[in-house]
């Protein structure tokens, strides 16, 4: 996909009346992603490009809304929307880390440590998505993010869906390798649901530099997760292993929720969870007097700034104030920020003797780990299913 920031007809704002376009950070089959420069603040924001398409606007302007409402320090922020006759345009927050996927391929597999640095964020920005009755649906290694403090950010709404209480759903969707039984078998289930079994998938990923279950075509998935077996290395820890089998509970209704996650032995004393527990962004109901007088200074004017952030017009004006509002945040959090991760490139491991297991917790005799490498899986759109099944 291939289209020019600079293009606008008569009246339309444009990415570069705000912003310098600096590189291509990605290219996708439905959006590419820039690089750019907020010309006023002089910070650096990536920029995603979505070429309008009737079959895709419902899901475009899904994302758009579910991520006005999201402010989470582990959730990419959105600055700014831009719409032309050809393309709508979302101004985010910068992740310069990578995603977790190209990560994951680098070492192969991840210290107890890292994994759990890594893990705990995920935990939390999913309890913040849940808790304001959003399921994600696409959770996988390539829709988190990395900063340059080794904090992560979940991303891609795409097909993200606002919820209410007891609603169910018979929709299947989401990345193939990352979907939950219940997908598959027609029946109405907790939206919600699949977002911890998605986040098992990571995990499991994560620990062992492997995708859990070996199934490419949708077919050949329906039929694995009727039954699904999953391969553990021995050596990793006994409380690692005991998460992960109660994550991969093929019964939805018995599978844990998200605040049963965040009590495991595992997360429940992590640093991590304590720090992000204190230190969540608030955007006040009144402007910040300071940010708007720095605004002033740009030729802002206070009733635009105040107009702009009460009607949540996510414009220009008020993309200076969330940048600003942003920067400011990460300043006076850094005394709270965890000490980034000093990662050392590894290769991948070795195969170790592997214990078979299935979600209801049975056992059998040691095997050879899956080869689904999560390199042959990393970023295919085709991957990505969206099918309503009534």
């Amino acid at each position: 996909m291939h289209q020019d920031p600079k293009e606008s007809s008569s009246g339309e704002e444009v990415p570069t009346d705000h912003y310098m376009i600096l590189n291509t950070l990605g290219i996708g089959s439905f959006a590419e992603v820039k690089l750019a420069c907020h010309l006023r603040t002089e910070v650096q924001v990536a920029l995603k490009i979505i070429e309008k398409d009737k079959k895709k606007a419902a899901l475009i302007t899904n994302e758009v809304d579910i991520m006005k409402l999201l402010n989470h320090p582990n959730i990419i922020k959105l600055f700014h929307v831009m719409e032309t006759t050809q393309h709508i345009y979302m101004v985010m927050e910068l992740a310069s880390g990578g995603d977790l996927a190209s990560r994951i391929v680098e070492v192969g597999s991840m210290q107890e440590e890292e994994a759990q640095h890594i893990f705990t964020q995920i935990v939390c920005a999913v309890k913040y998505c849940h808790e304001n009755n959003i399921a994600h649906r696409d959770i996988k290694p390539d829709n988190i993010l990395l900063d340059s403090k080794g904090s992560i950010k979940l991303c891609d709404f795409g097909l993200a869906t606002k919820v209410t209480v007891g609603q169910k759903l018979k929709v299947f969707c989401g990345t193939l390798p990352y979907c939950a039984p219940e997908l598959f078998n027609g029946q109405e289930y907790d939206p919600k649901t699949p977002d911890i079994w998605s986040m098992g998938v990571v995990l499991y990923i994560m620990v062992t530099g492997y995708l859990p279950f070996k199934a490419t075509t949708y077919k050949d998935m329906k039929v694995e997760m009727k039954d699904p077996h999953y391969y553990i290395p021995s050596k990793l820890p006994e409380y690692i292993v005991n998460l992960i089998v109660k994550i991969f509970t093929i019964d939805s209704e018995q599978r844990p929720k998200i605040h049963d996650i965040m009590k495991h032995l595992w997360l429940k004393d992590s640093e991590v969870l304590l720090k992000l527990s204190s230190s969540l962004e608030i955007l006040p109901r009144k402007p910040n007097l300071n940010i708007v007088s720095a605004m002033q200074v740009m030729g802002y004017s206070p009733k635009d700034i105040r107009d702009s952030l009460h009607e949540k017009k996510f414009n220009n004006i008020m993309a200076t104030y969330l940048i600003l509002k942003h920067q400011s945040f990460l300043r006076s959090n850094i005394h709270q920020q965890i000490k980034p991760m000093q990662f050392d490139v590894a290769s991948t491991p070795s195969c170790l003797p592997m214990a078979r297991f299935s979600p209801n917790g049975t056992g059998s005799d040691p095997a050879l780990p899956s080869n689904t490498s999560l390199s042959k899986h990393k970023l295919h759109d085709k991957d990505k299913i969206a099918l309503f099944i009534s």
